[in-house]
């Protein structure tokens, strides 16, 4: 008797816990510590919410969990480090995850559709964010942070807005391509802050080069522009030059010519051509003039010739005047 009684005892207890179980599967939980998160180890789904309390702290693991029919909430809790429910596929509600200053690691490996959106903004320590099989989002997406890193893979469908917003050196170059598949069927927005721009490393590294190559081509054509104006000069120098003009000496009503001189041939050094441009002073006094009425003819000195002398005796008439060596 006492053995059935024990054990009608031990049935009912069993139930009472069972009924108890499926109570918290049933309802919404809020998470202070990992005690929490273990009480809904036993439910496949859950009915209800999860939210953090803001006295959480430490790492919160969520196991065996594989769909939230209420939302997921943890905002302000800041002493949580990391958030783990690798198997969760869906979410009925929102997920949020906000103001979590002490949060670096947040994993959902598993978790494919969102029915009312994600938001995942001001966690300053979480800076990589990684949904691998996130694949539809019927509402809003909105990933705004300290992010250097945001990988959505398999995302397909986002029906809402979509505002994603990270750190250098966060790239948006895959999400843009989602865009080109009209992934994003709302407004879109993809920016980078610390560094200026979405661009890859390896676009930057293209631009980099490209710049590089035009400063290279600009120098070489202005070294070849300065060259050829080098060279053109000696020759305009030579073109331009003229023969000095003969300079002309003033001798009383006459005029003594200098011999002209003849062009010298360029100098290498311009201050000398200069120089033999410059017509000389005549030295010393001029040349004493001939009368044409006394001339003598020199002798050879090879051999000595007759010396004949002309004498001008005035007007002479008649017969007075006779040949110089004559006979008679």
């Amino acid at each position: 008797m006492h053995v059935l009684f024990f054990l009608l005892l031990a049935s009912a207890w069993q139930q009472v816990i069972a009924d108890s179980d499926s109570d918290s599967c049933k309802s919404s939980t809020t998470i202070s510590s990992q005690s929490d998160a273990d009480s809904l180890a036993d439910c496949d789904s859950l009915e209800g919410s999860i939210t953090f309390s803001s006295s959480a702290s430490g790492s919160i693991v969520f196991n065996n969990i594989t769909e939230i029919k209420g939302s997921f909430t943890a905002q302000g809790a800041s002493s949580v480090t990391e958030i783990s429910a690798p198997d969760v596929t869906g979410i009925s509600s929102a997920l949020t995850i906000d103001n979590m200053s002490s949060l670096t690691k947040l994993s959902m490996a598993s978790l494919s559709k969102v029915e009312s959106g994600i938001t995942i903004t001001n966690n300053k320590n979480l800076k990589s964010l990684e949904f691998q099989n996130l694949e539809e989002v019927d509402g809003q997406l909105d990933l705004t942070g300290y992010f250097t890193s945001v990988l959505l893979p398999s995302l397909d469908q986002v029906d809402g807005s979509t505002t994603i917003k990270g750190k250098s050196p966060m790239s948006c170059t895959a999400l843009n391509a989602l865009r080109s598949s009209d992934v994003f069927r709302g407004s879109y927005s993809c920016s980078v802050d610390g560094g200026g721009s979405s661009l890859s490393a390896g676009a930057k590294a293209g631009i980099a080069i490209g710049v590089i190559i035009v400063v290279i081509l600009l120098l070489l054509a202005v070294w070849y522009v300065l060259r050829q104006r080098r060279q053109r000069q000696p020759r305009r120098r030579r073109t331009f030059q003229t023969d000095p003009p003969s300079p002309e000496i003033a001798l009383g009503s006459e005029k003594l010519l200098e011999p002209e001189h003849k062009s010298s041939p360029p100098k290498e050094s311009p201050v000398k051509e200069r120089e033999l441009q410059v017509p000389r002073k005549p030295i010393g006094p001029p040349p004493a003039l001939l009368d044409g009425r006394s001339i003598y003819e020199a002798a050879y000195p090879a051999s000595p010739i007759p010396v004949y002398h002309e004498l001008d005796a005035g007007p002479v008439s008649g017969s007075h005047q006779r040949p110089i060596h004559s006979e008679t």
